[in-house]
């Protein structure tokens, strides 16, 4: 049943769900079914977190609270469903064996190094083909057309920002085994080809803490994070010099702040029950660029605080695992991973996209796991 399962999931990142709605309802009802035969059957044990009893049984009560004072019950309702798979996810990774983790991280990093593999023949190849699309259909869309002129890879998300922070995910991953560690001649090249700020920065801080939890913040991966950090500063260099102004990198930090202080001006309007899950707007976009303020503005104050301690208490048991774990290296960067994500969603939307969210939901839950 894991293996059908683990399929499934593989599929999870090449379904986008804004581009695709109805591929991406499909999959979902798949998955939530497999997930509810595969608890059930199962009926896995969660003495590993009884910690979590309570934050999730409150951020369960934030979810029924959002959609019940919804301003928009379809459009709760129509999100709803990422959140139970990806706690349902959550539930299912948290009881795996340690040769069933081993499993899933390497359905991971596969998927991780296809997606690697697009990214690079977008790169070199795709763009003219969909610059001829658009042309030849009389679509204009600013942000595309500019992601596709200055050659930011992004397929098959619909961002750079998104495939940066997926694959920084992924780069964590493959640290997991030392034996896999060449596969980032493929993986971190399609990582720099999105030319994302904010994914660059969230790897570098994430790899500190992935070194420093293992004392390893010795001279050799010193070089490793001196070499990236100037890869970020190579990439706000020619995003600078090339890029035009609503993408220049001083513009994006600006039309962030602007989008943060709208989405505060709806918090203080709705702070306890928010405006439903799904029902974010703003003027100018579909999502405030940083997770956490958005899941405040949906879920209310209740939503926002029993995430936030739900990552906190897994935290905290995964830097426990680390002093009691025969497998340091993998629950290391596993922790990281979980923590790249976190960070990026500091500055961009990617817990609102399902073909990443649940992915973090699956190696949170891994980092959790005891062997």
């Amino acid at each position: 049943m894991l293996l059908i399962i683990l399929s499934v999931i593989f599929l999870r990142p090449f379904i986008c769900a804004l581009a695709f709605p109805y591929l991406n309802f499909v999959y979902s009802l798949t998955l939530l079914v497999l997930l509810g035969v595969y608890l059930i059957y199962k009926k896995p044990s969660f003495t590993k977190i009884q910690l979590l009893v309570h934050p999730l049984v409150l951020f369960y009560l934030a979810l029924c609270v959002s959609v019940i004072f919804s301003q928009n019950t379809a459009n709760s309702l129509a999100q709803l469903y990422q959140y139970i798979s990806g706690l349902c996810l959550f539930l299912m990774a948290v009881s795996l064996s340690e040769k069933d983790k081993i499993l899933t991280v390497q359905t991971f990093i596969l998927a991780g190094l296809i997606i690697s593999f697009l990214a690079i023949y977008q790169y070199f190849f795709g763009f003219k083909h969909l610059l001829d699309y658009l042309s030849t259909n009389n679509l204009t869309a600013p942000f595309v057309l500019d992601y596709l002129q200055r050659k930011r890879a992004f397929f098959p998300f619909v961002t750079p920002g998104a495939l940066g922070g997926y694959l920084a995910m992924i780069t964590l991953l493959t640290l997991t085994n030392k034996n896999r560690i060449w596969l980032l001649m493929f993986i971190f090249p399609a990582f720099l080809l999105t030319k994302s700020f904010g994914a660059f920065l969230s790897l570098f801080c994430a790899l500190i803490i992935y070194f420093a939890v293992q004392n390893k913040l010795k001279k050799a991966n010193i070089l490793w994070l001196a070499g990236l950090f100037l890869s970020i500063a190579v990439v706000v260099i020619v995003r600078s010099v090339t890029q035009k102004g609503y993408l220049h990198p001083v513009f994006s930090a600006i039309m962030r702040l602007n989008y943060w202080q709208e989405s505060w001006a709806i918090i203080k309007a709705h702070p306890f029950v928010g405006v439903g899950l799904g029902n974010f707007n703003l003027q100018n976009s579909r999502y405030a660029h940083n997770s956490y303020l958005q899941i405040w503005v949906e879920m209310g104050m209740l939503g926002l605080f029993s995430l936030i301690w739900i990552v906190v208490i897994a935290l905290k048991t995964c830097f426990k695992n680390l002093t009691q774990s025969l497998y340091k290296r993998q629950v290391a960067g596993l922790l990281a991973a979980s923590v790249v994500f976190l960070m990026h969603n500091f500055l961009d939307f990617t817990f609102f996209l399902p073909e990443i969210s649940l992915i973090w939901w699956v190696i949170l839950g891994l980092a959790m796991a005891k062997e």
